[in-house]
């Protein structure tokens, strides 16, 4: 190290910090030592300390909730444009295949025919249904 010689008058000068800084610093070393802790005025302040620490923890909540309540909506979103679009195309299917064209083709594979004729009524007597039972 090297020795230095210091003018009392350049001494002076660089001990004279400003009061603001002074006082920060000392506050600083307060909340970091926890020496105002001990202080009276903080008891009597605890209820209000209370009631902030309880805002701050309830705010982190509900920060939390919203963020998985939107993940969630996203997820549900997603699900109901899948099944959406899947309901459509079954919807699509169905259409086509309730054509009639569609149907002879699949009525032709089973070996039936399309009848070429209406159908015809049967009118019976109801009595003459009572007496066969």
């Amino acid at each position: 190290m090297k020795n230095r010689i210091i003018n009392p008058e350049d001494a002076h000068q660089e001990k004279a910090v400003p009061k603001n800084k002074r006082r920060f610093s000392r506050l600083v070393n307060q909340l970091l030592s926890g020496e105002f802790l001990t202080r009276d005025g903080v008891v009597s302040h605890l209820p209000f300390l209370l009631y902030l620490t309880f805002f701050f923890l309830f705010s982190i909540y509900i920060g939390y909730t919203f963020d998985n309540t939107e993940r969630e909506k996203v997820q549900v979103k997603q699900v109901l444009e899948e099944l959406s679009a899947e309901y459509k195309t079954l919807k699509s299917e169905l259409e086509t295949k309730k054509r009639q064209s569609s149907v002879a083709r699949s009525i032709q594979q089973l070996g039936l025919e399309e009848p070429n004729r209406p159908p015809v009524v049967i009118e019976t007597d109801p009595k003459q249904l009572e007496k066969q039972k």
